[in-house]
């Protein structure tokens, strides 16, 4: 009996282990969208000249084929949904595993977003098959312990997989491209389905560093010291400002600007551009939509050409 039980168990296992390995293979033969963004990041060999990282507010703001076009850089946006500074960290090492390090570093501030200390990684079933990448892996088990447990027992990852996740698998199996493969571009993802900001209720909220996020942000800057990049810090246009959810915006724009002075580096708030009014520019009160995006991405460059690049050359 414990013989046939054993022999059971073992074959479940190996299943298991078969099924996760073809459901990993199809999302990571993907080339285009979401995954072959990841799959580039944190795999393939790098040599751009310009790094957006960040939030979901990066990856959708910071347009990689305008910004290369008026500036003549090679840029890629890793900018990811939910990224703290702690897990933009993570997502920075993970890229340097296997790429060149940008001359240029373009970094999202989220100001409104820093007074929780980062215990979570949004989507984090989305990066199961890319925890093969060992600085990745390790980065963010430090952040959540399951990463570890995720990548090593099939028993414990496959009920976290996600009807979405397989269908996406599929697709990659198929070569069928999925519904926003074409939105990606270089890690830039242009917002386009989602309807324009309607009027919604908001409370506003002090915002403040917490301890933990301000030493990841350190962390941030003194990687790219070390790797010779020249980080700026940078705030994107946020509906009406900031100033609709933000009760301290100058205190917190403040602060910044001295953790950039401390560190000898610059930072940009261009979250109150003259369009940050403008409804039609948004799909809710902290992300542009593409149009928006493209308002924005002129005010990026401007800063870029006249600014960042003419001091680096001091």
């Amino acid at each position: 009996m414990i013989k046939r039980i054993i022999t059971y168990f073992l074959i479940v296992t190996a299943l298991l282990y078969g099924l996760r390995y073809l459901h990993y293979k199809g999302l990571v033969k993907q080339k285009e969208g979401y995954y072959g963004k990841l799959q580039e990041a944190f795999f393939e060999e790098n040599a751009y000249s310009v790094l957006f990282l960040g939030s979901s507010r990066a990856e959708m703001h910071y347009d990689t084929q305008l910004f290369d076009s008026l500036t003549g850089e090679n840029s890629f946006n890793l900018g990811l949904a939910g990224a703290t500074p702690r897990v933009a960290f993570s997502a920075l090492k993970a890229y340097l595993l296997h790429s060149k390090a940008p001359k240029y570093l373009i970094y999202e501030v989220d100001y409104y977003a820093l007074k929780k200390k980062s215990s979570e990684i949004k989507e984090f079933n989305n990066y199961f098959p890319l925890l093969t990448n060992p600085v990745l892996r390790k980065q963010f088990s430090n952040i959540d312990s399951r990463m570890s447990q995720f990548y090593y027992n099939p028993y414990f990852s496959w009920p976290y997989t996600g009807l979405k996740n397989l269908s996406t698998s599929i697709h990659g199996w198929l070569n069928i491209p999925n519904q926003t493969d074409s939105l990606y571009y270089k890690g830039f993802v242009r917002e386009v389905f989602r309807p324009s900001l309607n009027f919604i209720s908001t409370k506003k909220q002090y915002a403040y560093f917490n301890i933990s996020e301000r030493s990841y942000l350190d962390s941030i800057i003194a990687c790219c010291i070390e790797n010779n990049t020249k980080i700026t810090l940078m705030s994107s246009p946020i509906f009406a400002g900031g100033y609709l959810d933000v009760l301290n915006k100058a205190s917190i724009i403040s602060q910044l600007k001295n953790i950039a002075t401390i560190n000898k580096i610059d930072y940009y708030d261009l979250s109150s551009l003259p369009f940050c009014n403008n409804r039609g520019l948004f799909i809710d009160h902290r992300h542009l939509n593409y149009t928006g995006a493209k308002n924005f991405n002129p005010h990026l460059v401007n800063i870029f050409n006249n600014k960042i690049v003419l001091s680096a050359l001091k």
